[in-house]
């Protein structure tokens, strides 16, 4: 598995909180019927101070454009590791 930092956003809370956002592109390799493929997914890491929470789908679909076209929609509506798996439901 190989791990892509793809892009960041930080968010302010009204409690003047910092969060910090990472969205990464996730490539993993498997084999079908004796052929080697390549699957891609999405990992959403979220650092509050010292708390973490991150969420992982590992295979979401075998096109690399497919996924960066999911990771920059994430991206731009700021969705956090808790929301990702709706999020891409809807998306799919």
């Amino acid at each position: 598995m190989k791990k892509y930092l793809e892009g960041t956003r930080r968010i302010n809370t009204e409690e003047y909180r910092n969060i910090n956002l990472e969205y990464y592109l996730i490539e993993s390799t498997y084999i079908e019927t004796g052929l080697s493929k390549t699957a891609y997914g999405i990992e959403i890491l979220k650092t509050t101070g010292e708390l973490i929470e991150t969420d992982i789908i590992q295979k979401i679909t075998d096109s690399k454009l497919k996924a960066m076209e999911i990771i920059n929609k994430l991206i731009a509506n700021t969705v956090t590791p808790i929301g990702m798996v709706y999020a891409i439901d809807e998306l799919i």
